[in-house]
């Protein structure tokens, strides 16, 4: 009687042991999917804010243009000036941008993947 005690308590411990795996399976499976949207969710609002400020700045190009072309009596000129701003702060951002977009980019990520497993460690 006591090898079949000993039998059924190993294979209840063998169903237990198999829904505890499938249970964490399912618990990584869903907190992969939490963080995968919510990535999603930033590169979204931050395109949108991104193509916001884009439309801005061809507004304030254009006006910028527009007013320097009448300073020096030539659209052209105006023209000139502002793409030549342009291009002279695309090649400052172009030689630092391992500085200016690799921190902001690694710090927002990393809030983004351990903000949870903070909020799963609470102490007690």
């Amino acid at each position: 009687m006591e090898n079949k005690t000993f039998f059924e308590n190993i294979s209840e411990l063998k169903d237990n042991l198999r829904q505890y795996l499938e249970t964490r399976i399912s618990y990584y499976g869903i907190s992969a999917f939490e963080k995968a949207v919510k990535i999603l969710t930033a590169i979204t609002s931050q395109i949108i804010v991104l193509l916001l400020v884009f439309v801005a700045l061809i507004f304030l190009s254009a006006a910028a243009a527009i007013y320097f072309g009448s300073l020096l009596e030539s659209t052209e000129l105006g023209l000139l000036i502002v793409g030549g701003l342009y291009l002279l702060l695309g090649i400052v951002i172009y030689g630092f941008r391992n500085k200016i977009f690799s921190p902001i980019i690694i710090k927002s990520l990393v809030n983004i993947f351990f903000q949870d497993e903070e909020d799963d460690v609470k102490p007690q």
